[in-house]
């Protein structure tokens, strides 16, 4: 990728859609994929007001959208106001309201990372406790006693 930075000026980039050399201002994409991203938007916007109750699927298929601009759009809260709209969760696929994850992955991650972090200080409570034999076999004191048969 290609980067020209300055203050004054736009970012050369290439595109994340097209590949294309562009000079970003803050659009994120070339302008030809920055509009076609803004036409979807407007499409998945009168379909939900029209709609206010569909899922992800129904907007997918109904607009012709790509399911990633409709979850994105759905996950930034921007259809809060027009129902209870599903979208499925980024784990395992199952309709959800909100967040990210079903409850059921959700409860799933914060165990796994729960286990992470436990198993990260017993990790380190062994290693300071191994520094600490260590360090009691190599002390002066320790020679001694071993010397006078203590």
């Amino acid at each position: 990728m290609l980067t020209y930075r300055s203050k004054n000026r736009p970012v050369l980039k290439n595109c994340p859609l097209c590949g294309k050399l562009y000079a970003d201002a803050g659009s994120g994409a070339c302008q030809k994929c920055y509009n076609a991203l803004r036409d979807y938007e407007l499409e998945i916007k009168k379909y939900v007001e029209a709609n206010p109750n569909c899922s992800a699927r129904d907007i997918v298929k109904n607009t012709g959208a790509p399911l990633a601009i409709a979850s994105r759009m759905i996950q930034n809260g921007q259809f809060a106001m027009s129902g209870k709209i599903s979208y499925p969760c980024s784990k395992c696929g199952k309709l959800i309201h909100a967040g990210v994850y079903c409850s059921e992955c959700q409860q799933a991650i914060q165990q796994a990372t729960a286990n992470a972090n436990r198993l990260a200080q017993e990790h380190k409570l062994k290693k300071l406790a191994d520094k600490k034999k260590a360090k009691e076999k190599s002390s002066g004191l320790n020679i001694i006693k071993i010397l006078r048969g203590k």
